[in-house]
Order: C-alpha cells, then structure tokens, then sequence
C-alpha cells in the first residue's frame, strides 16, 4: 500500500495524540489493580473477619464500598516506605510498599511522550530530522515503560506468592487488573506504532542522494547516483567501499 508523506505526518500525530493521553489516563487514575482480600481485625469484644475490596493506583489506594456509599480513599505516602515486608501487613498494602520502586516508570514515560510528541509535530511542520528524533524519543519511552510493567507485575507476584490460605484450603486473597493497567499496555502499543510511523516518514522524505548528503556528511564521494554506469550494469544507488 503507497502512503504518501501528508497521510503518513497525520497517521503520527494521531498514534502519538493516543499514546499521550492513554499514558496521562493510566498514571492520573486509580483502577491499576483490584484486590480481594480476607482481614481480621481486632475489637473490643473480640475480632472482626471481613473481605476488603481494594482498588490501587500508582499514587491513591481506595476501599470500595458496597451500596450506594462512595470510595475511600487515601494517597500512598512512598517517601515514607520502609525496605523490606511487614509480617502479618494485607497484601494489598504490601504491593503498594513493594511498587514503590516501578511508579517512576509510567511517570517518566509520560514526559518522554510529550517530549516525542513535540518534537514530531515540530519535526513534520518543518520536515527536518526532529522527525526522527521524535521516534527515537518515542522509543526511548516504550523501553522506558517496558521496564516499569516488569517490575511492576514482578513486585505483585512476589507480594501474592507470600499469600495465607484458610482453614478450608481457599485462597484468601485474589487481584485482576484494571482498565488504567490495561491503557497503558494500549499507550506503549500506540507509542511503538507512532515510532515505525515517524521513522517510515523520515525516509520517505529523504530517499533522494541529495537528503542523504545532508544527513550522513561525508557520502558525496561514496555515493553514486541511479543514472551513474558502473562496472557490472547494476542500477541502484551504491555506496563505493
């Protein structure tokens, strides 16, 4: 299928616009992961058994309540996380100790996003190499978050595998992820798209001798045009080793 150079700049910018605002929706949202989780509690008159249905974000962690009443929720203070796991702590509250380390992923790979994105659109006004860079810079953020979903999934497998079971043999605790965990997956997606997009722009742009002169310095005298003869009939443009 031939794209020509303005539906390929619109196809970009586009994939980039999603990617950024998957990322910011997935890092502002509180819907990264949700818990079941049996607690016993302790009262006056003795102890209180209840299941606690917990949602968690990168920043908040939010009770879900039955009926009609709201969430409660509470920020999640990393600064003041000590190293290693409390014996006895619910696991929910465990996982949230443990990613402490993956949150400054997704964040960092949302500044690289915006800083793609701007340099791209700059890039495809101007039709210069900022295109490429804008790719690069995309790339960068892809790997970026890469790492931060691996560590991230990685913490809560570690915190699960130290789990209790009950007196029946039953699970007492069970997570799912939720729609913010699964827009980033849609974001990196997106983001990757918009890099092939860009680089695939930029060498389009720049097929001719003449483009390629400027970007590598230096090939004027290595490199021979289509019309050129050369020994063995050949055609295409050849770089003289």
């Amino acid at each position: 299928m031939h794209c020509n150079v303005r539906f390929l700049s619109f196809l970009s910018m586009c994939l980039g616009a999603v990617a950024v605002g998957t990322m910011a929706l997935a890092v502002g949202t509180d819907s990264w992961l949700f818990t079941e989780e049996e607690t016993i509690k302790s009262i006056e008159n003795g102890t209180l058994k209840f299941t606690a249905h917990i949602r968690t974000g990168l920043w908040r962690l939010c009770i879900i309540m039955d009926y009609d009443y709201p969430d409660i929720c509470v920020n999640v203070g990393y600064e003041n996380a000590d190293e290693g796991r409390e014996e006895g702590q619910e696991t929910s509250m465990a996982i949230m100790r443990a990613n402490r380390v993956s949150t400054v992923f997704p964040v960092i790979t949302l500044v690289l996003l915006v800083t793609g994105f701007t340099v791209s659109a700059i890039g495809n006004i101007q039709g210069d190499i900022k295109t490429l860079i804008g790719s690069v810079v995309y790339i960068s953020g892809g790997l970026t978050f890469a790492v931060g979903i691996i560590l991230y999934i990685s913490s809560i497998n570690d915190e699960v595998g130290h789990r209790q079971y009950n007196e029946s043999g039953d699970l007492v605790f069970q997570y799912s992820y939720g729609w913010s965990f699964y827009f980033a997956g849609l974001a990196f997606l997106f983001t990757m798209l918009s890099a092939v997009v860009q680089i695939s722009l930029f060498l389009k742009r720049n097929s001719k001798k003449d483009d390629m002169i400027k970007i590598i310095p230096g090939l004027d005298g290595v490199l021979l045009d289509p019309e050129d003869e050369i020994p063995g009939g050949a055609s295409n443009p050849t770089i003289i080793l």
